[in-house]
């Protein structure tokens, strides 16, 4: 009988990435004939043997320069560590069981090799004795940083760190709660749309919610109730944004195409301009880097595509946001309700209750329009 394997494929993606990643440290070329030497599942595989052989959370590996200088041989220290939920730890110790996410390690290997090998490079010819860490950390500070493959090199952060996603995982930013307030954050705060005017239908819609009502069952009659309420009341703030993102857009509104850019910044990066965004998908990837220079280069994309808005008013109410045409492929990016019924532990059993988030998702042209 196979085994069934419960796991949450991102939280595996760093660990293999940041194998990956020390892999392509460790596995230098001999001399600078050799230019490059490629990685490969096992290499990826030896690395992840290594780190669970002695159950520890972390290997060192010593590897030697490829250039002497003034007479030294210069001895390099490459430290892998993982930090991460105990289900994908638990996948990522056995061999046999990592078949199955091969596709990842094809994934993070396209990625390397087409981004790394000269970075990676400089630490093997410069004859200097560096100390270079790794850390696959899915568990660690989320809220400080949107950093899940941390590197540091000599002790200091390196100029490029990774938030990774996968298939599915298309989520960068969210605001939580379903206070109008919260409808204020999103669309005027960042995107400043005037939607205040909104504020009435919205309270209206919720005029019968209760924050803190709670079930004892998901399968609860009153839960979708309450669900449909928070929907209509989003579809409200929801339509009305589309509708004046659009506006703005047929006017060539500088100022909006710059907020759009800077909700993609920060809500990628925290305004962290070494992270860059890196998708594993297909065995392929998807990158999206930035800088100091980011906002203003990416809202002069945005105004080049004739930008098409959307509302959409299905499951759950979304505004897309298209580069030309309103196909799929040419999705940048979309807003969208999404509505949890999520559960609380209280000495008499759990309890349930539905709750709303705004969140942000990328879309293919998200990556490409930078290109």
């Amino acid at each position: 009988m196979e085994k069934q394997l419960k796991f949450n494929r991102g939280d595996v993606a760093e660990g293999i990435l940041g194998a990956a990643m020390a892999a392509k440290f460790i596995n230098r070329p001999k001399s600078l004939k050799d230019k490059n030497i490629k990685l490969t599942k096992q290499m990826i595989d030896k690395v992840l043997d290594d780190l669970f052989k002695n159950s520890m959370n972390h290997k060192e590996y010593k590897v030697k320069d490829i250039i002497v200088k003034q007479g030294k041989i210069s001895i390099d220290k490459i430290d892998f560590t993982i930090n991460l939920p105990i289900a994908a730890a638990d996948l990522l110790s056995s061999k046999e069981d990592r078949r199955i996410v091969y596709d990842l390690y094809e994934s993070s290997i396209e990625y390397i090799e087409e981004t790394w090998i000269n970075e990676i490079l400089i630490f093997a010819i410069n004859g200097e004795i560096d100390k270079i860490g790794i850390s696959s950390d899915g568990v660690g500070d989320q809220k400080g940083t949107k950093a899940d493959i941390k590197l540091k090199v000599n002790g200091k952060d390196y100029s490029r760190q990774i938030s990774l996603k996968v298939k599915g995982g298309d989520q960068f930013f969210q605001v939580s709660g379903h206070e109008f307030e919260k409808q204020i954050t999103l669309w005027s705060d960042i995107l400043k749309l005037d939607i205040s005017k909104m504020k009435k239908k919205y309270d209206d819609a919720l005029s019968k919610y209760d924050k803190s009502e709670f079930f004892l069952s998901r399968e609860d009659k009153r839960v979708e109730a309450v669900k449909d309420m928070l929907k209509h009341a989003t579809s409200i703030v929801y339509r009305e944004a589309a509708k004046q993102m659009q506006a703005k857009v047929k006017s060539k509104d500088d100022i909006f195409f710059t907020n759009l850019a800077t909700i993609i910044f920060h809500g990628a990066t925290k305004g962290n301009e070494t992270i860059e965004l890196v998708k594993l998908e297909k065995g392929k990837f998807k990158q999206l880097k930035f800088n100091k220079d980011f906002v203003n280069s990416y809202s002069d994309v945005l105004k080049k595509n004739n930008l098409k808005i959307m509302f959409v008013e299905g499951i759950d109410p979304v505004v897309r946001v298209y580069a030309n045409s309103v196909v799929k492929d040419n999705l940048i990016i979309q807003f969208r309700t999404k509505i949890a019924t999520e559960s609380t532990t209280t000495k008499a059993g759990k309890k349930y209750s539905p709750y709303l988030r705004n969140i942000v998702e990328s879309g293919p042209s998200m990556f490409s329009l930078s290109k």
